[in-house]
C-alpha cells in the first residue's frame, strides 16, 4: 500500500511540474477509475487508449505535448492543452458523460489549481449502481467489490459489442461505397452483377447485425468457442438468404468475421498485441474448418469455392484464415486524409495479393494471375492516388468481363476495421 500511496505522490507531483512548466495553459490528466488493490487490471487498460483517441480528437492542435505514465496507483495519460482549464472542463465532462465507458474514466482538469464539477455548476457523478452520488457512496462503503467488478465488467462487454457492430457495419458501408472497384457493386452501379446491386447489400447488412454482435460477445468470454462461432456463421447465412431470396452476397464476410471479431475482442480485453490476434484466429480455424479439404471430393462439394479447391488446390479465404489473416497485418497502414484514397490503396494491395476464389470461378486462373499483375504494376508506379485513370481503365474492362474480386472486397472489410480499432491493442 506504501508504494500506491508514493505512486500518488508522484502523480501529484508530475502535474505540479506540468503546471510549472507551462503557464498558462490546462493540464488534463486521463485516469482509469478501478476500485480495489489492482489499480491496473488487464481488461481495463485499452480503456486509456481509447480516451486517449478521443482526447486527441477532440482537441487536435490546442494539445501542446501529452503521455502516458506507468503508475502502481493507475497508469495515466497526460496533456497540456492550450485552452482555458474551464473550457476544456466543460469539454471532458461532455466526453465523461456521453460515452458507455465515460463513468470508467476520471478526467481531471488543472489550471493553477484543479478544476472540479461543482465549480462549474455541474452535477456531481452518480454512482455505477444506483441513484445515490459516486463520492457519498464511497465514503459510506454502499457496495461491495464484487458487485462493482461485475457491473464495470458489464459496461465493458456491452461497450465492446456497441462499439466494434457499429465499426464493423460502417466498414462493411466503407467498402459498399468505393467507386470505381473493379467488377464489384458499389453505390453507382452494380458492377458486372445481374443478381444483386447497392440495395440487396444494404438489406443483408442489415439483416446479419445482431450475429455481427453475436461474434463479439463470444469474444468477450474467458473461452471462445468455435463451435459456436459456426451456429452463429450459419444462422447468419440463412438471415442474408432469406433477405435475398437465396442469393449470396455476404457469405465469404461472414466467415471472415466469425474469426476475427472474437479475436480481436478478446486481445482487446486481455491486452494482447496483433501477434496474439492472428494466432487466435488461426486457433478458431482449425477448429472450423478441420478436415473439410481433406475430405473434400467431386461427390460432396457444394460450393463455387470447392470446385476451385478440387480443379486448382486453391483454398481461398479459408486458407487466409487458417493464416491467421496475415494478410490484413502484412499489408502497411496507409494513411491519408482521405478514406477514398487510403480504402482503394488497400483494395489494390489485397487484389495484387489474394488468390481471390470468386474471379478463378467466374473467370479461370489466368483471369487472377493478370489481375494481380495488373495491380501490382499500379503498386510499382505509385499507388492509387497516382493512378487514378489508369484503375478507372481497369475496372471498365474488369466489369466488361465480369471479373468481380469478391474476396479481396471482403478482406478489405476486415482491414478497415482493424486499423480502425490497432490502437486499442497493447502497443510493444
Amino acid at each position: 500500500m506504501n508504494k500506491v500511496l508514493e505512486a500518488r505522490e508522484d502523480r501529484a507531483k508530475h502535474i505540479e511540474q506540468l503546471m510549472r512548466e507551462h503557464p498558462n495553459q490546462s493540464v488534463v490528466i486521463l485516469k482509469a477509475n478501478v476500485v480495489g488493490e489492482d489499480k491496473n487490471p488487464v481488461h481495463m487498460r485499452f480503456i486509456c487508449a481509447f480516451f486517449h483517441d478521443m482526447m486527441t480528437r477532440t482537441f487536435g492542435r490546442k494539445i501542446r505535448t501529452m503521455g502516458k505514465v506507468e503508475s502502481l496507483d493507475g497508469n495515466y495519460c497526460y496533456f497540456v492543452i492550450n485552452e482555458t482549464g474551464k473550457l476544456v472542463k466543460l469539454r471532458t465532462i461532455d466526453i465523461e458523460e456521453h460515452n458507455k465507458l465515460g463513468r470508467l474514466i476520471d478526467l481531471d482538469v488543472y489550471d493553477k489549481q484543479s478544476i472540479g464539477r461543482e465549480e462549474l455548476q455541474c452535477e456531481m457523478r452518480k454512482c455505477l449502481l444506483c441513484d445515490n452520488y459516486a463520492h457519498i457512496c464511497v465514503r459510506n462503503h454502499t457496495h461491495n467489490k464484487t458487485d462493482i467488478h461485475a457491473k464495470v465488467e458489464s459496461i465493458l462487454h456491452e461497450f465492446l459489442v456497441d462499439y466494434l457492430t457499429n465499426i464493423t457495419i460502417k466498414a462493411i458501408y466503407s467498402e459498399l461505397e468505393l467507386y470505381p472497384k473493379a467488377g464489384l457493386v458499389s453505390h453507382r452501379d452494380p458492377g458486372c452483377h445481374t443478381d444483386m446491386d447497392y440495395e440487396t447489400f444494404v438489406q443483408t447488412t442489415f439483416a446479419i447485425r445482431h450475429d455481427i454482435e453475436d461474434y463479439i460477445k463470444e469474444g468477450c468470454n474467458p473461452t471462445i468457442d468455435p463451435l459456436r462461432l459456426q451456429s452463429i456463421g450459419k444462422r447468419a447465412e440463412r438471415h442474408m438468404y432469406d433477405t435475398t431470396g437465396g442469393i449470396n452476397t455476404q457469405k465469404g464476410l461472414i466467415f471472415l468475421l466469425g474469426v476475427f471479431l472474437p479475436a480481436l475482442t478478446k486481445a482487446i480485453l486481455e491486452n494482447k498485441e496483433e501477434a496474439y490476434v492472428e494466432q487466435e484466429i488461426t486457433k478458431i480455424a482449425k477448429t472450423i474448418v478441420g478436415d473439410y479439404y481433406e475430405a473434400l471430393s467431386e461427390d460432396s462439394k457444394h460450393t463455387n469455392g470447392d470446385d476451385v479447391y478440387l480443379t486448382y488446390g486453391i483454398k481461398g479465404i479459408r486458407a487466409q484464415a487458417l493464416d491467421g489473416l496475415h494478410m490484413i497485418f502484412d499489408i502497411p497502414t496507409f494513411a491519408h486524409y482521405d478514406d477514398d484514397i487510403t480504402h482503394h490503396q488497400y483494395l489494390i494491395e489485397l487484389m495484387s495479393r489474394l488468390d481471390d476464389t470468386t474471379i478463378i470461378h467466374k473467370n479461370d486462373l489466368r483471369t487472377l494471375r493478370d489481375v494481380q499483375n495488373d495491380m501490382t504494376r499500379i503498386l510499382h508506379q505509385g499507388g492509387y492516388e497516382a493512378n487514378k485513370d489508369l484503375f478507372q481503365t481497369l475496372s471498365d474492362d474488369y466489369k466488361a468481363r465480369c471479373i468481380s474480386p469478391g474476396g479481396s472486397a471482403d478482406m478489405l472489410v476486415i482491414k478497415i476495421i482493424y486499423e480502425d480499432v490497432k490502437h486499442l491493442l497493447r502497443q510493444l
